[in-house]
């Protein structure tokens, strides 16, 4: 039923702004769309997948799970899968807890591994956002916005921060919800206790976020939306960001209109701007699709 709304949302809201978007002109767009940007773009994102589940990967071992690499890829596939694809009740996170758990891990320990990806991920979404900014011209984004950002990333840093130490807080464990925290403290700090492991896991989340956000600068192009790189560093992250609010099915929707609102602060046509997100959408359809020959593939499998 939760799924079922979300595609309602997704489709009430693809349907109003094709509504309110010139949709001959947004199709034309999308149908004229330089093949071989599109073909780079796809590439990108393919790229951004594998470097998150090389991210995973390192994970994984800090907490005593040594999995070949291999297991890593097709289990981000398949979750990329599930999000992108498959309207079941399982999510890609819910599936590859399923996946590592049902490889030896116990259940909570495959949680917490999942959350400390999610957790490093968004930290590197937010850095490479306030990187652009820094450099973008001071009145890009209403000052409103900017604020929010960059409120938020030090909210982001405070807390990644305060989960490496909370775990010293032995009074945390006497209280089941108090030790939740706590244990996810102590498998932060197992990860992150070294500055080189801290700064290989920030570093490969900048660059699997770099990889999409030039995607989405090839697919900007392709359709004659002719800004430089650091205009869409600056400008797409938000959006991302907000399409990880369970609104609608995969941030279809959500993304179109936060990119279109965003991209109008730098003159882009709104059928450009939406024939971009909307050909974004179907690269992550497409970038998904491997995910299908490893769940054939693999021994566990759940819908």
């Amino acid at each position: 039923m939760k799924n079922l709304f979300k595609l309602l949302v997704a489709l009430a809201l693809l349907a109003f702004l094709f509504w309110q978007v010139d949709p001959h002109q947004a199709w034309q767009t999308i149908t004229t769309a330089t093949p071989w940007m599109v073909a780079a773009a796809l590439l990108m994102q393919l790229l951004s997948q594998v470097t998150a589940a090389v991210r995973w990967k390192l994970i994984m071992h800090r907490l005593g799970f040594h999995h070949p690499f291999r297991f890593y890829l097709a289990s981000y596939f398949k979750g990329a899968l599930f999000n992108q694809v498959l309207p079941t009740s399982i999510g890609g996170d819910a599936y590859r807890i399923a996946e590592v758990h049902a490889h030896g891990a116990p259940l909570k320990e495959a949680f917490y591994a999942i959350f400390i990806d999610r957790i490093v991920g968004l930290i590197g979404l937010l850095l490479l956002n306030i990187l652009a900014l820094w450099w973008a011209p001071a009145d890009l984004l209403p000052a409103v916005l900017l604020y929010g950002l960059v409120s938020i990333t030090l909210a982001a840093l405070t807390g990644f921060a305060l989960l490496l130490w909370l775990h010293r807080l032995t009074p945390l464990y006497r209280w089941s919800f108090t030790r939740l925290f706590a244990e996810l403290s102590e498998r932060f700090y197992r990860v992150y206790r070294h500055p080189r492991d801290l700064a290989v896991q920030i570093g490969l989340s900048l660059l699997t976020h770099l990889f999409a956000m030039l995607a989405i600068f090839g697919l900007g192009h392709a359709v004659g939306i002719n800004q430089p790189i650091g205009i869409y560093l600056a400008l797409t992250p938000p959006a991302i960001l907000l399409t990880i609010l369970p609104l609608s099915f995969a941030g279809w929707g959500v993304r179109e209109g936060a990119l279109i609102g965003l991209f109008m602060l730098v003159g882009a046509a709104q059928a450009q701007v939406l024939a971009m997100s909307v050909l974004y959408g179907m690269i992550l359809i497409f970038a998904a699709l491997p995910g299908v020959f490893f769940y054939l593939k693999s021994k566990h499998r759940w819908l």
